[in-house]
């Protein structure tokens, strides 16, 4: 359905599905390349220090075994993933429906639904903050004490878990110049 001068209202679908497509192709293409060259996290290679979502790969294929003790003990916050992804959505979405109401101010109905939109996009931010400090604080803690795999069930890492899960080494780029 086509609005004033032929401009296309209601969802913006195609254009969600086009940002979609294009993200996963970035991460097949990220993939293959960090697979082929071995380098695994770019972040680790250049510094040498785990990036704060280290060992979040390793959580999600456990928490996709059901092994959900061993998940968190390779990351803690793995389970914020989809929350931060449906954060964005609803962002999104709100953001449209207040654009779509500027557009038609004399729509009532349209109105109500901005303001509650705009409510819910104020707590996006304050949200996202929170979600930041708390991946920073658990990398921070992660550093002090690198043998953590354990901290969430009184030091004693789940069998099968890498008793050091998360560890400083010297950055892989050096070994370039040997």
């Amino acid at each position: 359905m086509a609005g004033e001068g032929g401009a296309p209202t209601g969802t913006h679908a195609p254009g969600a599905l086009r940002r979609a497509v294009e993200l996963v192709a970035f991460v097949a293409v990220a993939g293959v390349v960090l697979y082929l060259t071995d380098i695994g996290c770019v972040f680790r290679t250049v510094t040498g220090i785990p990036c704060p979502g280290c060992g979040m790969t390793r959580a999600w294929l456990a928490a996709l075994r059901f092994d959900f003790a061993a998940a968190l003990a390779y990351h803690p916050l793995f389970w914020t993933v989809p929350f931060m992804i449906a954060l964005v959505c609803v962002q999104e979405r709100c953001g449209r429906i207040v654009r779509r109401a500027q557009l038609a101010p004399d729509d009532g109905t349209l109105a109500v639904k901005a303001r509650h939109a705009a409510r819910v996009r104020a707590l996006y931010h304050p949200t996202l903050i929170v979600l930041i400090i708390a991946l920073l604080a658990l990398w921070i803690f992660r550093l002090i004490n690198p043998a953590d795999a354990g901290f969430l069930f009184g030091g004693v890492a789940p069998a099968g878990v890498p008793k050091d899960v998360i560890f400083v080494q010297e950055p892989l780029w050096l070994a370039w110049f040997r």
